[in-house]
């Protein structure tokens, strides 16, 4: 009879514990794994170009969420196993590099994902891509142009800042904007013919318009003489504007 008696307790206890797992699980906290990468892509009809991409060690990792925030200095000393989250949706953002800050070799990069968090212990994925969260501008002339105007010199203005181009240095380097604004370029050249007295003139100023994040701006400035000279600016291939150049100043061009 104690035999029976005791068999049943037993019975009873490990019911209550298996409810009781059981309730901790149903009513239990989530996890999120992440996987990362980054893409050195960027948008251009001129000519394909890809950014240098940083090392995942070089990204920060930052989870918001109801009543909930998180970051992370590296991504890499992310772990699964170590992070609980309540069932809900989350913010996963991965960055790298400052998108505001603009000048010569200051690529950033970013991306994020919203991801439902589920409870009773499962995993929710989140898979993200960096790409470059600023945007390029490269300013390139043709022969036509340099033969005409053996000096000039560029300057593109944004609402902040404001950069003198060095061909030389272009060639090599990449200019970072900012995205989310309109920038100007301004020309400022001196003819083959007026090399000696140094006349400068300047060029109307040209207008980019919304500049966008993960893409290269490649401005071009042409020259032709048939029917008088003009110059001709494309934006990747599209005419951003022509500009007719006064001949008396040159009558020999």
């Amino acid at each position: 009879m104690k035999k029976v008696f005791l068999f049943a307790i037993t019975a009873l206890l490990f019911v209550a514990c298996q409810k009781e797992n059981s309730e901790q699980v149903a009513s239990g906290e989530g996890r999120i794994a992440i996987t990362a990468s980054a893409s050195g892509e960027v948008i251009t009809r001129a000519d394909g170009v890809q950014v240098a991409t940083p090392q995942l060690s070089d990204f920060s990792l930052l989870i918001t969420g109801k009543n909930f925030e998180k970051s992370w200095n590296k991504l890499t000393d992310y772990r699964t196993d170590d992070e609980r989250y309540t069932a809900g949706t989350y913010t996963v953002a991965i960055a790298c590099g400052d998108s505001t800050q603009e000048g010569y070799n200051v690529p950033a990069f970013a991306a994020s994902e919203s991801v439902e968090v589920l409870d009773r212990n499962r995993t929710t994925e989140a898979n993200l891509t960096a790409k470059l969260s600023n945007a390029i501008v490269t300013i390139k002339t043709t022969d036509a142009f340099n033969r005409y105007f053996p000096v000039s010199e560029f300057k593109v203005t944004t609402t902040s800042n404001s950069f003198d181009f060095d061909f030389d240095r272009v060639q090599t380097d990449h200019l970072y904007i900012a995205a989310g604004q309109d920038i100007k370029i301004d020309c400022s050249c001196i003819r083959q013919s007026n090399l000696s007295a140094g006349t400068v003139e300047k060029l109307a100023t040209q207008t980019l318009s919304n500049i966008a994040p993960t893409t290269r701006y490649v401005v071009t400035y042409d020259l032709t003489t048939v029917g008088g000279v003009k110059i001709t600016v494309t934006l990747n291939e599209t005419i951003l504007g022509t500009i007719e150049v006064e001949t008396e100043l040159n009558p020999n061009a």
